[in-house]
């Protein structure tokens, strides 16, 4: 068959795609050009609001006017493009016609704010703005917008009482706060500069119920209110500020300023003190020595304090003097002093309650923890009966407890909830923070107790049965968690937690299934999430996994379906389905599915993967089927999917080379070594499939490029002085026959000498055959032509010539044609020419099949002399060894005509007989060069009726290349 040359076909290829790809262009390009005015608009708004190209959106609205002058929405969207591209002038004019035929339009109504903004025709776009309001009352941004055209015209009372208004309309927005906040600020400044100080009052104390944060504020009204000598306001004042913004110094430093101007030293001194226990502060440092001196200046001679200390220091023993200095310095905050007051007291009755408690009280006010709770502890063990101590010490304990607890610190946090656990006040939450630690600790049994407990005593809480769960979680008994949910799932419908509670807690009892392969409890539990919350597509996943893991693939398939109806283009479905295909062995369905999924995802590597893998499956089912041709289509599909895969590449080379396909496998690797170039694999293929095309020379090149496992090295090797051995084109055969009878006492021998000589397809053999006997020496000459065809087809031809003891001439022929892979058939022809002048013709017919490592042949041979006619059946068979090179041999015949060349010095003697046979022999490498084999044979002729003769041959050769 005529073979079209490859560069035609390529040209031809590409010339038919180019013009396949004008014309789509041509006609994606004609489809493009608009011609409604509809198609027109669409143009306008691709242009205007992808491309922000409006010069061309404006030309295309123009044209879709023209062609439909009433629409609305073109005109509208004309003005914008107009008012985009600078046309203001013409922009309103479109935009006012467009109100004047719709309207209720709002997009126009913004433009036309727009354009009276840019063109400060403000009072105009006020008037749109309260249009918009009218429809949309509740935009901020409109009521900003109305705000700032106010400003624009410089109209700061309508400004104003705008900016009141959107306050009121939304309070809690920070934006609008502020300003607002502002607007009162600037009403106060200028109330202040026109000398209007209790209108200014009034604007700061409106402006701090908007804010409470501003120190400029408090600072503002503070100063309004010492002008107006108003000096209790201002304190008032100054305390608000120092309550909300507690670290501003300013109004600290403002407050200090007053109380020094009103004389109240104590006071201001008791401020600072404050401030030096917070940090140290050179400022304040000199602040307190000024302040005590200018005290002590002001109460000289006359503040009682000082006259009844100089008579305490005089005097230690008036109580009078001691009674008012302790009471005095408790009162106005002299805490140093009543604090050495009170540790001298303390010394002489260390136990008073009364003592005691002025001492707690000092230390709180002194923020002195240590102290504090040191003295809190002692009053506590003293008089545990006292409910204000009692109440304290728990306070503190309480507190102490948390700290504890949030450090970890659990020892010393439990004992304190036990013992507020049955606290009316602390109870509650001392038996949570003991729940918490005993699961913490992982004491599990006291952390139920506990919490079955607070169930039964607060019935209608359910944050406790809540807890269980998650105890119930954290002891790994997930089942009794899971049916604790779904219990008060079913008897409190109506508290959400509980619905919430079984999604999540689903999920994690699934997982933690999964670990122990419970699947079949996984499936239980999907399916009733999936139940619960159809559109929960994780429930879906689970329950299809927990049954593709059982092997139930028809279930699997039934859930992947009521998947699919809710989740129709999920991919990850559609993936599972094409997986339980494939579990089920239907390849088939599972490659449709695949298929399916990669035109729509074409460069999603993940599903191409999926196809690619479940391709090869689909290929090796039909391997195993002996389905060679759907295997080789399936690993071409996947070589165009994937040009690179090396594994196709290889599993489709084996198929032609199984098919003795050589050049197409040849092809195939190739183009992958397009991709692979360095793939030793694809190399190595490539000089297997040189080896079947008796290419050797470039079989041992790319097989050595290979790098097997180690424990193919050394087979490796072995196969690779095979390859070098192939390459050799000359081989020597010495043998040696010895037949023997057991009825006539005749011994007869042939010695033979061959040289074989080999060239590409063709083989030259030269042989000589020698045979002595006691009548004189026989010599025969023969020569044998070898010839091999590319398709595989052969012939044997051979001609030969003798002096004694052989046919005086001899002359064959053989044909070899292969056939469906693994089998061959023979016709071939004999001549021979005796020494007496006879002349034998022989026909033969011959089959042979092999197998992985055996050979089996069968010949039928028919002869004539043209006086009678001789026939004979011979088998035989090779049985190699795991080597590949070493072989058995057995045969056995039956008939008259020798079914053996080298028996032909008895075509004479025994042809009139008919004989079985039967034979053996073995055939060893030595290496790759040489060979030895034996071969015996065991003749039985019938020469009578009655009368039989035994021949035993022993057949010895050794081959060798160089």
């Amino acid at each position: 068959m005529h073979k079209k040359s490859p560069q035609l076909i390529l040209k031809f290829t590409i010339a038919f795609v180019l013009f396949i790809s004008t014309l789509g262009t041509a006609f994606a390009q004609g489809n493009d050009f608009p011609e409604t005015s509809d198609e027109y608009f669409a143009k306008a708004k691709l242009e205007g609001k992808k491309n922000n190209n409006f010069e061309r959106a404006t030309a295309y609205c123009e044209k879709a006017l023209e062609l439909a002058p009433l629409d609305m929405d073109i005109k509208e969207y004309l003005g914008k493009c107009y008012m985009e591209i600078g046309e203001l002038e013409k922009a309103r004019i479109t935009l006012l016609e467009v109100l004047e035929k719709s309207p209720r339009r709002t997009d126009a109504r913004h433009y036309l704010l727009n354009i009276e903004t840019q063109t400060e025709r403000y009072s105009s776009a006020v008037c749109y703005a309260n249009e918009l309001l009218e429809i949309t009352p509740y935009s901020k941004t409109l009521w900003m917008r109305k705000v700032n055209l106010y400003n624009l015209m410089d109209n700061r009372v309508e400004a104003n009482r705008e900016t009141k208004r959107l306050y009121q309309i939304f309070p809690e927005d920070e934006e609008v706060r502020i300003m607002y906040n502002n607007v009162l600020k600037e009403d106060a400044l200028k109330n202040n500069k026109e000398g209007d100080l209790t209108s200014a009052v009034q604007q700061y104390k409106e402006a701090l119920k908007v804010t409470k944060n501003d120190p400029d504020l408090y600072l503002n009204l503070i100063n309004l209110y010492l002008k107006l000598g108003n000096t209790t306001e201002a304190l008032n004042t100054a305390d608000m500020g120092l309550y909300y913004l507690p670290d501003n110094t300013d109004i600290l430093n403002k407050k200090i300023g007053i109380l020094q101007d009103q004389n109240r030293y104590q006071e201001a001194i008791g401020l600072v003190q404050k401030q030096l226990q917070k940090r140290q502060s050179t400022r304040y440092n000199d602040l307190l020595i000024y302040l005590t001196l200018e005290a002590a200046r002001y109460n000289r001679n006359s503040d009682p304090y000082v006259l009844y200390g100089q008579l305490y220091e005089r005097d230690r023993g008036n109580n009078e003097a001691h009674d008012y200095l302790l009471n005095t310095a408790l009162s106005k905050g002299y805490y140093h002093d009543a604090q050495l007051i009170l540790t001298q007291d303390l010394k002489s009755n260390p136990n008073s309650k009364e003592l005691l408690s002025k001492q707690l009280f000092v230390y709180e006010n002194l923020g002195d923890k240590s102290g504090e709770r040191r003295t809190l502890e002692k009053l506590y063990s003293l008089y545990p009966g006292d409910y204000d101590i009692t109440l304290k010490y728990n306070e503190m304990a309480y507190e102490d407890a948390k700290v504890a607890f949030a450090d970890h610190d659990y020892n010393n946090a439990l004992p304190v909830f036990i013992r507020l656990s049955n606290n009316p006040d602390y109870g509650k939450s001392a038996k949570s923070y003991m729940y918490s630690i005993y699961v913490a600790k992982k004491s599990y049994t006291l952390a139920m107790d506990l919490i079955e407990s607070m169930i039964r005593n607060n019935p209608g809480e359910h944050q406790y049965v809540l807890k269980k769960i998650d105890l119930l979680t954290a002891m790994e008994d997930y089942a009794n968690a899971y049916d604790l949910i779904l219990e008060y799932k079913s008897r409190y419908p109506d508290v959400l937690q509980y619905s919430y509670m079984f999604k999540d807690f689903s999920i994690a009892y699934i997982k933690y299934l999964n670990e122990k392969e419970a699947y079949d409890t996984v499936g239980l539990v999907a399916d009733a999430l999936v139940d619960e919350d159809p559109n929960n597509m994780l429930a879906y996943n689970y329950a299809i996994g927990a049954r593709i893991s059982m092997g139930k693939y028809a279930e699997a398939m039934e859930m992947i379906k009521t998947a699919r109806r809710n989740f129709p283009e999920d991919k990850g479905f559609r993936l599972k389905e094409a997986g339980v295909y494939s579990q089920m062995g239907d390849h088939d369905k599972a490659v449709a599915a695949l298929r399916s999924l990669v035109e729509d995802y074409p460069y999603n590597p993940d599903i191409k993967g999926a196809l690619i893998e479940e391709m090869f499956l689909q290929a090796k089912v039909f391997e195993l089927d002996n389905e060679p041709f759907q295997a080789k289509a399936v690993y071409h599909e996947i070589l165009l999917i994937k040009p690179n895969d090396v594994q196709a590449a290889l599993k489709l080379a084996n198929i032609y080379i199984d098919r003795q396909e050589y050049v197409e496998g040849m092809l195939i690797v190739d183009n992958c070594l397009d991709f692979n170039p360095n793939n030793t694999d694809l190399l190595y293929k490539k000089g297997v499939i040189y080896e079947h095309m008796s290419d050797y020379k470039r079989a041992l090149y790319f097989q050595s490029k290979y790098v097997p496992p180690p424990h193919k090295y050394e087979e490796h090797l072995d196969h690779l002085e095979y390859l070098e051995s192939k390459l050799l084109k000359n081989q020597v055969n010495i043998s040696y026959l010895k037949a023997t009878s057991d009825s006539i006492l005749v011994t007869t021998s042939v010695a033979s000498l061959e040289y074989l000589r080999f060239e590409g397809r063709n083989t030259y053999v030269a042989r000589v055959n020698y045979a002595a006997r006691p009548t004189g020496v026989g010599v025969q000459g023969e020569a044998d032509w070898y010839h091999t065809f590319k398709d595989k087809s052969s012939f044997i031809a051979n001609a030969g010539i003798a002096n004694r003891f052989f046919p005086a001439m001899k002359l064959s022929f053989s044909y070899y044609e292969p056939f469906k892979k693994n089998w061959q058939g023979e016709v071939g022809a004999r001549y021979n020419r005796l020494l007496d002048d006879r002349n034998f013709y022989t026909g033969i017919f011959g089959i042979a099949r092999t197998f992985d490592k055996v050979w089996l042949n069968a010949r039928v041979l028919f002869m004539s002399d043209t006086d009678d006619f001789y026939n004979s059946v011979f088998a035989q068979g090779r049985f190699y060894m795991n080597n590949d090179r070493d072989y058995a041999v057995a045969m056995a015949s039956i008939g008259t005509a020798p079914e053996d060349q080298k028996l032909d010095f008895q075509v004479n003697t025994l042809t009139s007989y008919v004989n079985t046979m039967v034979g053996a022999g073995y055939f060893h490498h030595f290496s790759h060069r040489t060979t030895f084999g034996v071969m015996g044979n065991w003749y039985n002729y019938r020469v009578t009726s009655t009368s039989y003769i035994n021949q035993y041959n022993l057949y010895l050769t050794i081959r060798t290349k160089f």
